[in-house]
């Protein structure tokens, strides 16, 4: 397992934050999701080897949100 930090535009409220979370652990191979908007940052606990960062790239922006860029790994 691997924790990646996405920053996230978008975001404003802890509704969007649930959003998020919702959409990403139904990501096969996503453990984990933590979602600040505060600060636009999402952290998903990942298996690297059952899903990557593009699969959750496109259901976060088919959600309304912008992965703006990939901030650890």
């Amino acid at each position: 397992m691997e924790s990646w930090v996405l920053q996230v535009e978008g975001m404003s409220c802890s509704g969007c934050e649930q959003r998020i979370g919702t959409v990403l652990r139904r990501v096969e191979g996503v453990s984990g999701v933590v979602a600040d908007h505060t600060c636009g940052r999402v952290e998903v606990r990942v298996d690297p080897a059952v899903t990557d960062r593009t699969v959750l790239v496109e259901r976060i922006e088919a959600a309304g949100y912008h992965v703006a860029e990939e901030v650890s790994r």
